[in-house]
């Protein structure tokens, strides 16, 4: 029998009950689509991660706690605290240094005239807008005498600003972080969000004033901007200084001795890309498993299918059918059912994705859609895939029943 006949009869033997037809492609339409909503939304977080990574140009060394080697020796709570002020002033006087920020972060309870917020409080150093191209809107930023002095003054985010003050004018006015009261001296502009912090609720204090507060020694994070000095050239040296400044013994450079962590702007996005990476595959494995449950359903109706059509079966072989005639014609109506299903299971993969990323876009910056042709490509292929596998079994099953006992079947 021709290919053409076959597919003839295949597409018949799905019309004839289309209500199960549908319900069978289900299962892969609802695989097929979340295969690519996943990975859209894994590829748009991936994107969103590394933008927010770059955000801030690739002029910037990060240091943190922590081995040198990037390895967490356990929750960052638990992580020996080495970086001092002392650290940040040695790196600060570099003369191939562009400028070097000291931080401190907390969430603490933000207080004026009764209205209460909990947001996040910012030790800095006057180099933060230098660092991170921020601007201030109104009055002024901390200076370098309010570090040393650990003066108790403050700089608002614009939102925080508006929340607590709403038309009153800020600068001028105490407010107070948990129990401490603090001089407001500026508000800064509408900065967005950048490495995953919205600019705009953050509150800035010199960051000596808020180790003060919290009763603490060590420094967070010191961030420093190199300008055009090699950045492998510009890590390399900080992890000299740091090593003389700490006493380490590390003569061969082992960065597994070292209790601190200095990353690039490259070794950043790496990490970020691994991250993302790993997302999309997780998301994708938890969404495949559909497409397996479809393919079950698929090979159920498939026998149901043969069990009602046993009469049909043995009068075709009676009239000379031959058993790949058979076999193809069962193959072809399982991989048409998968075929179908994966276009209406792409379309509305697609749909869903750009729709979700959308509205993610509405409520956080830097979000956007990106055709998913590996997940179009996957979804296609496996219920292709599926299609074949699960169709076997059942229309062998319909190939092989002997014509005479077919035709006495009831």
């Amino acid at each position: 029998m021709r290919i053409r006949d076959t597919l003839k009869m295949s597409f018949a033997g799905l019309t004839v009950n289309k209500s199960r037809a549908a319900l069978t492609m289900l299962g892969i339409i609802i695989g097929v689509a979340s295969v690519i909503l996943m990975i859209s939304v894994g590829r748009g977080a991936e994107n969103y991660i590394l933008s927010q990574v770059a955000s801030f140009g690739s002029d910037l060394i990060f240091i943190r706690n922590g081995p040198g080697d990037g390895k967490q020796a356990g929750p960052p709570e638990v992580t020996k605290q080495v970086l001092t002020m002392n650290d940040f002033r040695k790196i600060k006087s570099q003369s191939w240094v562009t400028a070097a920020g000291a931080n401190v972060y907390s969430s603490l309870v933000v207080t004026y005239a009764g209205a209460n917020f909990t947001t996040q409080i910012a030790g800095v150093t006057e180099s933060e807008p230098v660092i991170f191209s921020t601007e201030v809107q109104d009055g002024a930023f901390i200076t370098s005498d309010d570090v040393d002095s650990a003066a108790r003054v403050v700089v608002l985010g614009h939102d925080i600003a508006d929340s607590l003050f709403g038309n009153e004018e800020p600068v001028g006015k105490n407010i107070k972080l948990k129990d401490q009261s603090y001089h407001v001296i500026g508000v800064m502009k509408p900065a967005g969000t950048k490495f995953f912090t919205n600019l705009d609720r953050e509150v800035y204090v010199p960051v000596t004033a808020i180790m003060q507060q919290l009763n603490i020694e060590r420094l967070q994070f010191i961030t420093v901007k190199i300008g055009k000095t090699p950045p492998a050239d510009a890590q390399e040296r900080i992890r000299i200084l740091l090593r003389d400044e700490n006493k380490l013994d590390n003569p061969t450079g082992d960065l597994s001795k070292d209790n601190f962590f200095v990353a690039t702007q490259e070794d950043t996005m790496q990490r970020a890309g691994v991250i993302g990476t790993i997302l999309q595959v997780l998301l994708t494995s938890i969404a495949a498993i559909s497409l397996v449950v479809g393919g079950v359903g698929i090979m159920n109706i498939m026998y149901v299918s043969v069990t009602e059509r046993t009469r049909e079966i043995g009068l075709r072989k009676a009239i000379g059918a031959k058993r790949t005639d058979i076999l193809r014609q069962f193959l072809y109506e399982a991989v048409m059912i998968s075929v179908f299903a994966g276009i209406l299971g792409a379309l509305a993969g697609l749909v869903a994705s750009w729709l979700g990323l959308l509205i993610l876009s509405k409520y956080q910056s830097g979000w956007s859609f990106e055709m998913p042709w590996s997940g179009m490509a996957l979804g296609f292929g496996v219920s292709a895939a599926i299609g074949i596998i699960f169709g076997y079994f059942p229309a062998r099953k319909a190939a092989s029943l002997n014509p005479t006992e077919a035709m006495r079947y009831e």
